[in-house]
Order: C-alpha cells, then structure tokens, then sequence
C-alpha cells in the first residue's frame, strides 16, 4: 500500500503525461513490435512513432541521437549491399543488425528514464506490487548511469587538457596514456559511485518494509488507455500481415 500527497509537478516537460507504469508496458510492448516488424519500412514508421511519442512526453535530445544512429545503420546496410561483397558485407551487416535490435530498446528507455523521476518510477513498481528484490536494482540503476555519464564528460574535458584523447584514434596513438589518464579513473569512479548511491539510496530507506509514501499522485487516464491501446493494434496489425 502506498500513501499519496497530491502534488502539482509544475517542472515537467512534455505535453502528453503518461503514468510511469503505462510507460513500462509501452517499453516492453515497443521492443515487442519492432521484434515483430517484417519490413525496413514498418521499422523506420516505428522507429518515428517511438520519436514523436518521445517529443510528445517532453524527451528530446537522447531519442534524436538514437534515431539518427538507427537511421545511419540502415543508410551504411544499403551502401555496403551495393559497394561492398564478401566477408566484409557480411560482417557489417551482422553488426548492424546486432546493433539495430538493441537501439529501438535503448530508446524506449531512454524515453522513460529522462521523462519519470526515480521516485515516481518507484511507486509504480510499488503499485505493480514488484518484490523490493527487483525495485532497489532497477532504482539504483536509473541513478547509476546518469551519474556515470557525468563523470566521464568530466574526465574527457580534464584529459583534453593534457592532450590526451578519449577517441578510438587517440587510443591507438598512445595507448598507454588513454588507459592510465581516462580509463582507469572512469573504473574507479564508476566503482565509488555504485557504493554511493547504494549506500544513499539504503540512509533514505529504500529497504524499510512500511508502506511508502509518494508526492505525485499517479492515475491512469485517457491518454494511458490511448498510448497503449494504439501500440496494441500496431502488434496485431503486424501479426496478421
């Protein structure tokens, strides 16, 4: 049982505002379709549906660069197909795919990630009745990478300083340096802020049993019903064609 205060979030984007549990079956229903779609064309219409449905929710940057990389997968398939044969057509292609797969996943969630805050993420899975066993992971998680990020845009600014770069190009013309300048401190950073956020997340009571208490009342409404509703059809549409 979760207790609510209703709160006004004045501070979010977007136009469309989706419970976080509807975007959690968006997620998974999305990979569902993109698994399930039979054509490059049916992608590419996905893969926009997923875009605007990102703008909508107020999430911009993120589902851009991934679009663009899906996008740019595709065109180098099409180019390699026509100016390419052999083994190196084959081995292109076989990455691409690998990483087409994996995009349209990376962008639902980054749709989900940078439109719901981690504590609303929580009482949607508290609601969902989701064992605590999965919770604080997928909590710890969502806090995890941003950080993470963070501190590797800060590592790459301190290193370009000193003429190292943090590029495939710059780690081949001096390994050594690469590895000693940013990647052993972007190990030891990422290791700190595991323990970091583990150990804030545990001093907020993130495993106290009582029931929690949310400042965002969640509801599902009109738009929720719609969201997933018209990803429904998408899948049934692709399934009888």
């Amino acid at each position: 049982m979760i207790n609510y205060i209703t709160l006004e979030n004045k501070g979010e984007k977007g136009v469309l505002k989706i419970d976080p549990r509807t975007k959690i079956i968006l997620m998974i229903l999305g990979n569902v379709a993109i698994f399930l779609a039979f054509s490059v064309q049916m992608k590419i219409s996905l893969i926009i549906f997923y875009l605007i449905f990102g703008f909508l929710c107020g999430a911009y940057k993120s589902p851009i660069k991934i679009s663009l990389g899906y996008f740019g997968l595709i065109l180098v398939e099409y180019l390699g197909g026509i100016y390419l044969s052999g083994t190196l057509t084959l081995m292109i292609i076989t990455f691409s795919q690998f990483v087409k797969m994996i995009l349209p996943c990376a962008l639902l969630a980054s749709i989900m990630i940078s439109t719901t805050k981690v504590s609303e993420f929580m009482g949607a899975l508290n609601k969902m009745r989701v064992s605590k066993k999965v919770i604080i992971p997928l909590t710890v998680m969502i806090r995890y990478f941003p950080v993470v990020f963070e501190d590797w845009k800060n590592i790459k600014d301190s290193m370009r300083m000193r003429d190292v770069s943090p590029t495939f190009l710059g780690f081949l013309k001096n390994p050594s340096d690469t590895i000693e300048c940013i990647y052993v401190p972007m190990l030891m950073s990422a290791s700190k802020v595991s323990d970091e956020l583990s150990a804030a997340a545990i001093t907020r009571g993130i495993e106290n049993p009582n029931p929690r208490t949310c400042m965002v009342k969640m509801k599902i409404k009109f738009c929720d019903y719609l969201s997933i509703s018209l990803m429904v059809i998408v899948i049934v549409l692709e399934v009888l064609m």
